[in-house]
């Protein structure tokens, strides 16, 4: 669907750019004097098709087609090189002399120092580094640089108050990069900031600070954000890196929001900029936020703030390289995570009261009943505007009244207002005793490293979830509750009945909302599926928006189950097939192979007219169909698996060939074992252990090879010149091995050979195609 946007809209400081997201830095050029609508405002009207109805509106020029331009005022003035007074020249050469005469004694000075003897060595001593430029907005902080593995005394904090170390979470945490097809590398291992060909990079990091007492004094504050990759970085790099905070009102939907936006969002305060010497893989840069920093955070919290972002960027156009940050995410991650670690005070007896929005509470004007009306009105409206002045504009913050609150903000707020207990949301009571224990150490461990949780008041109340009328099927149902309704009324305008009144809600209820249930899987396959499509969601449009505190879910009336077929056996021989057999899937599928099929070929073929799963016994040569898709998918879980629980996968190397390699689940690290120059796939880990049976392109065509479990040795074991070879699987025993080929014959069919590549045997010798053979151990 087409985005709307109010043809009014622009930024700051370029009218003709528009972002695709409700930002502050955003104006109303309808009228001479430009406006700042909130995001709230904007998302309701200026990204919606009701952008016509908003008050400032004007069809002139915009329904003509004409751009609105930026008024006068804004644009530069062009003046001439023989217009510009004389008096400058005489300015600039004044500050040129200033500028040399300060060189030369700067140049004086150090020189003197370098000739005197040099000061007795001292104790090793952390160095602060001031600011090289002016911050914005307000002062920077120190920054301190620091070698990764440096360890930290823990800061003793005042009676009753506490030391906290915040850090972030994997959706809390990522890069942005100019130009990207995604909306954003949320819970990537990597910060990346700079620039990196005709691409820009930018990270941001979120805190949460609920566990920041509010109205506690914030008495010591450090940021920490440590390297952890420099290779596209270059240490000459001439530009700077800014480290900024972002108030939370300004950086909300991380997951929703694309390059531009993150770009455009207001800082708040701009820390001591970054260079390139600063910057190094595995070191630390700190940043110990001064006194009217810390004082501006802990406003933030008294004015309702549950966050802090902070932002990472290059400065200007003279960035030319890439550096990363740790993020603490993902399997590249070092464990140094970005770090904001509070010392505060004791917490006020009394928390302070959260801010109240300041707003108007207004009733809209009805609609005209019709077009004489809608005439009267305009009539009215031109004679008020000739007489007395065009009506007043409302202001953005309007709000019109509505019978139930829409929220659990609004609850809470309504209960401060009326000075009734709070209205606070119960910690559900475990499920078992295994949950308990681990909410228990949960908390335990939070304690002892970053201070206990913030006590809840005592007379809370939890809210109460009402259930609107359920939501109509279909049109007809719709149309009926109407009629329904409606007759209802008018049998009781007829009866002069007294009208009903209703009883009303208590002060803590909450509409609830209906949501629909999402299905369950039908098989473990489907399962994986969605699995695989939320990933994909998430690293390309970002995170998807969770469920409502207040959802009623809904879960739909399955249609009665059709009558229960017969259940066709799991195995079936070969003289008894027929092309029309369907086989009725298990409910819940084993979790153990049969013992039928140990020591038996499994293997796909489309000798029954359709593509099936069969067992072939390498003794007897009996062939057995197999009716159940769980048999074969429990088999080929066994072919990568090694005897000490390492995993054989296929990943790329640094060159971009896939190659196989060895994981550990247990250390969660890999280690390549070849090497080759094609493509390398299908590994099988023999039953000893020793081998690694695989396929690979790497002469031009695919053959079978093999290589030992510390990637020393690597051998080829079949050699074909336009045939294939693919998808080897061991013997229990380890002494053979079988894959699929389509030498002689040209169809896929099952071969055999001993496990140094001798012997090679075709095992199928028929008419059909037979492939990806699983020997079962």
């Amino acid at each position: 669907m087409q985005l709307m946007v109010c043809p009014h809209l622009g930024l700051d400081d370029d009218p003709t750019l528009t972002r695709t997201a409700a930002t502050r830095s955003h104006r109303c050029y309808a009228h001479t004097l430009r406006l700042a609508p909130d995001v709230d405002h904007q998302s309701d009207f200026c990204f919606s098709n009701a952008f016509a109805q908003c008050p400032y509106y004007t069809s002139t020029p915009a329904e003509a087609g004409a751009p609105v331009h930026a008024p006068a005022a804004w644009r530069l003035s062009q003046v001439r090189d023989d217009e510009r007074p004389r008096w400058l020249g005489w300015v600039w050469l004044g500050l040129s002399a200033a500028i040399v005469v300060a060189f030369a004694f700067v140049v004086i000075t150090f020189g003197l120092d370098l000739l005197r003897p040099s000061a007795p060595a001292t104790p090793f001593t952390l160095a602060t580094v001031m600011p090289t430029a002016p911050p914005t907005r307000l002062p920077a902080a120190t920054r301190v640089e620091i070698a990764l593995g440096v360890t930290f005394p823990t800061p003793t904090p005042a009676p009753g108050g506490q030391a906290l170390t915040l850090t972030s979470h994997a959706e809390d945490a990522g890069w942005w990069a100019s130009g990207d097809t995604r909306a954003n590398h949320l819970g990537d291992s990597f910060l990346y900031a700079g620039r990196l060909d005709d691409q820009r990079f930018l990270s941001m990091v979120r805190f949460d600070l609920t566990r920041v007492p509010r109205g506690a004094v914030i008495e010591q504050a450090t940021l920490r954000l440590t390297g952890l990759e420099d290779r596209r970085f270059d240490r000459a790099d001439p530009g700077l890196w800014l480290v900024q905070l972002i108030a939370e009102a300004d950086a909300q939907d991380l997951a929703s929001t694309d390059y531009v936006a993150a770009y455009s969002r207001p800082a708040s305060i701009t820390l001591a900029p970054l260079r390139a010497t600063d910057l190094a893989a595995g070191k630390a840069n700190e940043f110990v936020l001064d006194e009217t920093i810390r004082t501006w955070m802990a406003q933030q919290l008294l004015d309702g703030a549950a966050s802090l972002t902070v932002r990472l960027l290059p400065a200007g156009e003279e960035t030319t390289s890439l550096f990363a940050w740790d993020s603490g995410q993902g399997s590249e991650s070092r464990g140094a995570a970005p770090e904001l670690a509070l010392v505060v005070g004791p917490p006020p007896p009394t928390p302070p009261p959260l801010p109240t929005k300041p707003f108007l509470v207004a009733t809209l004007t009805p609609p005209p009943a019709n077009v004489m009306t809608a005439v009267a009105l305009a009539a009215t409206a031109t004679a008020v505007a000739k007489t007395t002045g065009a009506y007043t504009p409302l202001p953005y913050q309007v709000y019109t009244p509505t019978p139930f609150p829409e929220n659990l903000a609004t609850v809470q707020a309504a209960a401060l207002a009326r000075g009734l207990p709070p209205v606070l949301v119960d910690t559900p009571t475990p499920a078992n005793e295994a949950t308990a224990a681990y909410h228990a150490e949960y908390a335990t461990a939070v304690a002892l490293t970053t201070g206990a949780f913030t006590p809840v008041p005592t007379d809370y109340v939890t809210p109460v979830v009402i259930a609107p009328s359920p939501p109509a099927e279909n049109v007809a149902t719709a149309a009926a509750r109407v009629l329904a309704v409606t007759a209802t009324a008018e049998s009781a305008a007829r009866s002069l009945l007294p009208t009903a009144t209703p009883t009303p809600w208590p002060y803590n209820a909450l509409l609830g909302v209906f949501v629909y249930a999402t299905a369950v899987p039908a098989n473990a396959e489907t399962a994986v599926a969605l699995n695989e499509q939320a990933i994909l969601i998430a690293r390309t449009t970002g995170t998807p928006t969770p469920l409502p505190w207040n959802a009623i879910v809904i879960t739909r009336v399955p249609a009665p189950a059709a009558a229960t077929p017969t259940p066709i056996p799991l195995f079936i021989n070969e003289a008894e097939f027929t092309p029309t057999s369907t086989p009725t899937a298990t409910g819940t599928p084993p979790s153990a192979l049969p013992a039928e099929v140990i020591g038996k070929i499994l293997f796909r073929s489309d000798r029954s007219g359709s593509e099936a799963t069969y067992m072939l016994d390498p003794t007897t040569g009996g062939v057995t169909l197999i009716t159940q898709p769980w048999v074969y998918t429990l088999a080929r879980q066994q072919l990568a698996q090694s005897p000490g629980g390492e995993q054989a996968i296929v990943k790329a190397d640094n060159r971009g060939l896939l190659q196989i390699q060895a994981y550990a689940p247990t250390y969660n690290a890999t280690r390549q074992l070849t090497a080759l120059n094609g493509a390398s796939y299908d590994p099988a880990w023999s039953p000893t252990g020793e081998w690694i049976a695989f396929a690979s392109t790497d002469t031009g065509g695919d053959e079978i090879y093999r290589v030992n479990s510390d990637g020393s040795v690597a051998q080829r074991l079949t050699f074909n010149t336009w045939e294939w070879d693919k998808h080897p699987s061991w013997s229990p025993d380890g002494a053979r091995i079988v894959f699929y080929s389509n030498r002689d014959t040209g169809r896929r069919q099952l071969w055999i050979m001993n496990q140094d590549g001798s012997g090679q045997l075709n095992l199928s010798s028929n008419e059909y195609n037979d492939w990806d053979p699983v020997w079962v151990r």
